[in-house]
């Protein structure tokens, strides 16, 4: 299992999420997806089940994800967060993905997510968004993002037994809006 996965994903629903495979495989057409995730009330639902970890930010478009399992962030990663989430409680059976939220279903194209083999469990969930664009050298001199630029978005993953806290499980993802 890689610790560090990164790549750029796309929404046109304004939320990614992090979700369980095992536990959305059945969705097989938009009704069945449209019964799950349609209304807020709903998807914040979803959350309290631990099985889908939101990252809200009220944007459509494409944005580059890091997925950290359980490391740190680096201290160049640490130094360009520009905010951070309560931590979530995310349970998966061991196959999880990271997508927009519209592609939730039993197939997920290679560009439409991330796919993440993970340890059964439990795991506590901290989204950072990164103000990636304050680092020198961020951009080129030709106004094009250098390939060694920062990810809007890092999220992080640490394996947990602790259950019996309270998480995160507002469907907002920081309390501040951004986008």
């Amino acid at each position: 299992m890689e610790n560090s996965l990164e790549k750029a994903l796309s929404t046109d629903c304004g939320m990614f999420g992090l979700w369980d495979y095992n536990n959305y495989k059945d969705i097989i057409s938009y009704d069945d997806w449209e019964e799950v995730f349609l209304e807020d009330q709903d998807i914040i639902q979803e959350i309290k089940t631990n099985r889908f970890v939101p990252i809200y930010i009220h944007s459509d478009g494409c944005f580059q994800f890091k997925v950290k399992i359980n490391e740190p962030l680096t201290e160049r990663e640490s130094k360009y967060v520009l905010d951070k989430s309560e931590k979530y409680l995310f349970c998966t059976d061991g196959d999880a993905y990271l997508s927009g939220i519209e592609y939730i279903s039993d197939t997920v194209k290679e560009n439409e997510g991330i796919k993440l083999n993970l340890e059964k469990g439990y795991y506590k969930v901290t989204v950072y968004l990164i103000e990636w664009d304050k680092e020198p050298g961020a951009k080129l001199d030709d106004g094009e993002i250098s390939p060694d630029a920062l990810p809007d978005f890092i999220i992080k993953l640490v394996k947990t037994d602790e259950v019996n806290q309270e998480y995160r499980t507002k469907l907002d993802t920081f309390d501040k809006m951004y986008m």
